[in-house]
Order: C-alpha cells, then structure tokens, then sequence
C-alpha cells in the first residue's frame, strides 16, 4: 500500500513522492494523478518523473497532456517520462521539439526518441 501522498509538508512529500518513484509503485498512481495540481513546481517534476516509472495507460494519458501544457524544466520531464515509457503515441510530438529552445527539452527528446526506437 503506498503512503499517503497528501500527508505532511513539502519535503515529507517531496520524500514520499521519490520513494513511489524508485518502486514504480502502481498503487500510488492515484494519489500522485489527484497531487499533480496541487503541489509546488519541484514536487510536481517528481510526479511527472514517477509517472514516467511506474507507466501504465493512465501514467501515459497524463503525460500526453502534459506534453501539450507544460514549458520549460517540467516539458523535459515529461519528454524523459514519455521515453522511458517507450510511449509511441508521443513520437510525432516529441519529433516538433527535436528544435525546442531549451537545452534541457532537447536532451530529453533525443534520450526519448532513441529510447521509443530501441537504439
């Protein structure tokens, strides 16, 4: 049973949310989908990535969505996320930001798209 996500402050979540990550515990897929909202910025880039761990259609529903509405550091996050899932519905996006500005978006799309193709 994972722990409960809502719990404590920001550094107990932050802590929380990593361990679900590293386990690629499915049983904190709900809690981590309903906090995707609500928390700060650095705990939400742990969400994304612990989606990208434990997979799954709904981790990659959100991801898909996300890719369309995030921007800067949280955009490569969700393109990393996306390749580790070797998410194919993703590739047609993730080609658009092959030119992305960031640096960081663009090392996450090369990692994704050699990660989604098997090199």
């Amino acid at each position: 049973m994972a722990k409960k996500l809502d719990r404590g402050d920001e550094s107990w979540r932050r802590k929380s949310i990593i361990e679900a990550s590293r386990s690629a515990n499915s049983d904190a897929l709900p809690q981590l989908l309903a906090r995707l909202d609500q928390e700060t910025h650095a705990n939400r880039r742990h969400i994304i990535l612990a989606l990208g761990n434990i997979g799954g259609d709904r981790a990659e529903e959100k991801l898909l969505e996300l890719l369309e509405a995030e921007t800067g550091l949280a955009l490569g996050d969700v393109v990393r996320a996306l390749g580790r899932m070797k998410s194919r519905r993703a590739v047609a996006k993730l080609k658009e930001l092959a030119d992305h500005p960031e640096e960081w978006v663009r090392q996450h799309v090369t990692f994704a798209l050699r990660n989604i193709r098997g090199m």
